[in-house]
């Protein structure tokens, strides 16, 4: 045999490298096509896939450069505008007028019922029970078939305090419509249940514009609604919220020591005193 053939011929170990050499290439080769593969995935769209990657492993605080501080500056607070939920004069910059205690008139119940009375004369009906009274007054306006009209209809506990208000307008005629309406502002100003004018103001805005509201105003909870089935109908319910403070003895406190408060501070009751001016003074005379 010539001595290049004997060249040529591969011992079993020599072929063994070989083979290992070749599969080492592919591997490196294969490995590289492989990583350059994920590189671009987790690359596209500025990394988001890498992060969320990273963020499944919880290796966040180790691959993930930390966030940059918030920029702070002082004077960059934006006035967001006010809610269409609150009425404008509680949003006001100040008062429309200077705040005065006011006596209120000492009408009784009987008597703020009679000044129900329309100007077309209707009379208003009032009754006692054994510890109760009640009011009534209805008048109709406008001559369609199914005539519009005021229903008001007041209750109370002897002698004159007053338990529920309640105004039903029925709005059946379109005509007369803001007539019936301002019966209704007439009639509640007339009764006579002591509010602020801004307080009268708002309810007043409400009724005429026939705009729904549940709200509590001052020492009452008001609510203004229409009938489910009938919308020409209109219910305003007044109801006066318990008073949650009295005047005379101290109360005892309570016998749990967890539930007495740290500091006691007694609170008076100052009686009103007429001025030579006409409103009422904080400060009683002597």
């Amino acid at each position: 045999m010539p001595e290049e053939d004997k060249a040529d011929i591969l011992t079993p170990a020599d072929r063994r490298r070989r083979q290992r050499a070749a599969i080492l290439v592919f591997s490196l080769f294969l490995t590289g096509v492989l990583t350059l593969l994920a590189t671009t995935v987790l690359a596209v769209n500025n990394g988001r896939n890498y992060k969320r990657l990273v963020r499944q492993l919880g290796l966040e605080s180790y691959l993930l450069p930390s966030p940059p501080p918030p920029d702070l500056r002082v004077g960059r607070l934006r006035q967001l505008p006010p809610s269409d939920r609150f009425p404008p004069r509680l949003l006001a910059a100040g008062l429309e007028r200077v705040a005065l205690l006011d006596k209120t008139a000492p009408f009784s119940a009987e008597e703020s019922c009679n000044l129900l009375k329309s100007e077309k004369g209707t009379e208003p009906t009032f009754t006692t029970g054994a510890n109760d009274w009640e009011c009534l007054f209805f008048e109709e306006y406008g001559s369609a078939a199914e005539r519009a009209s005021l229903f008001v209809h007041v209750r109370g506990v002897l002698p004159d305090a007053m338990r529920t208000f309640r105004m039903k307008l029925s709005l059946t005629d379109p005509p007369v419509e803001p007539e019936v309406v301002g019966a209704a502002v007439a009639a509640l100003g007339r009764f006579g249940l002591p509010m602020t004018p801004e307080t009268t103001a708002y309810l007043i805005e409400r009724l005429s514009a026939r705009d729904e509201f549940t709200s509590v105003v001052e020492n009452y909870r008001m609510s203004f609604s229409q009938e489910i089935m009938d919308r020409r109908r209109y219910n305003l319910l007044i109801l006066p919220r318990p008073q949650t403070m009295a005047c005379g003895e101290p109360v005892s406190p309570p016998p749990d020591k967890g539930a007495r408060s740290t500091y006691r501070m007694p609170v008076g009751c100052l009686s009103l005193g007429p001025t030579p001016s006409g409103p009422a003074s904080l400060f009683p005379e002597g």
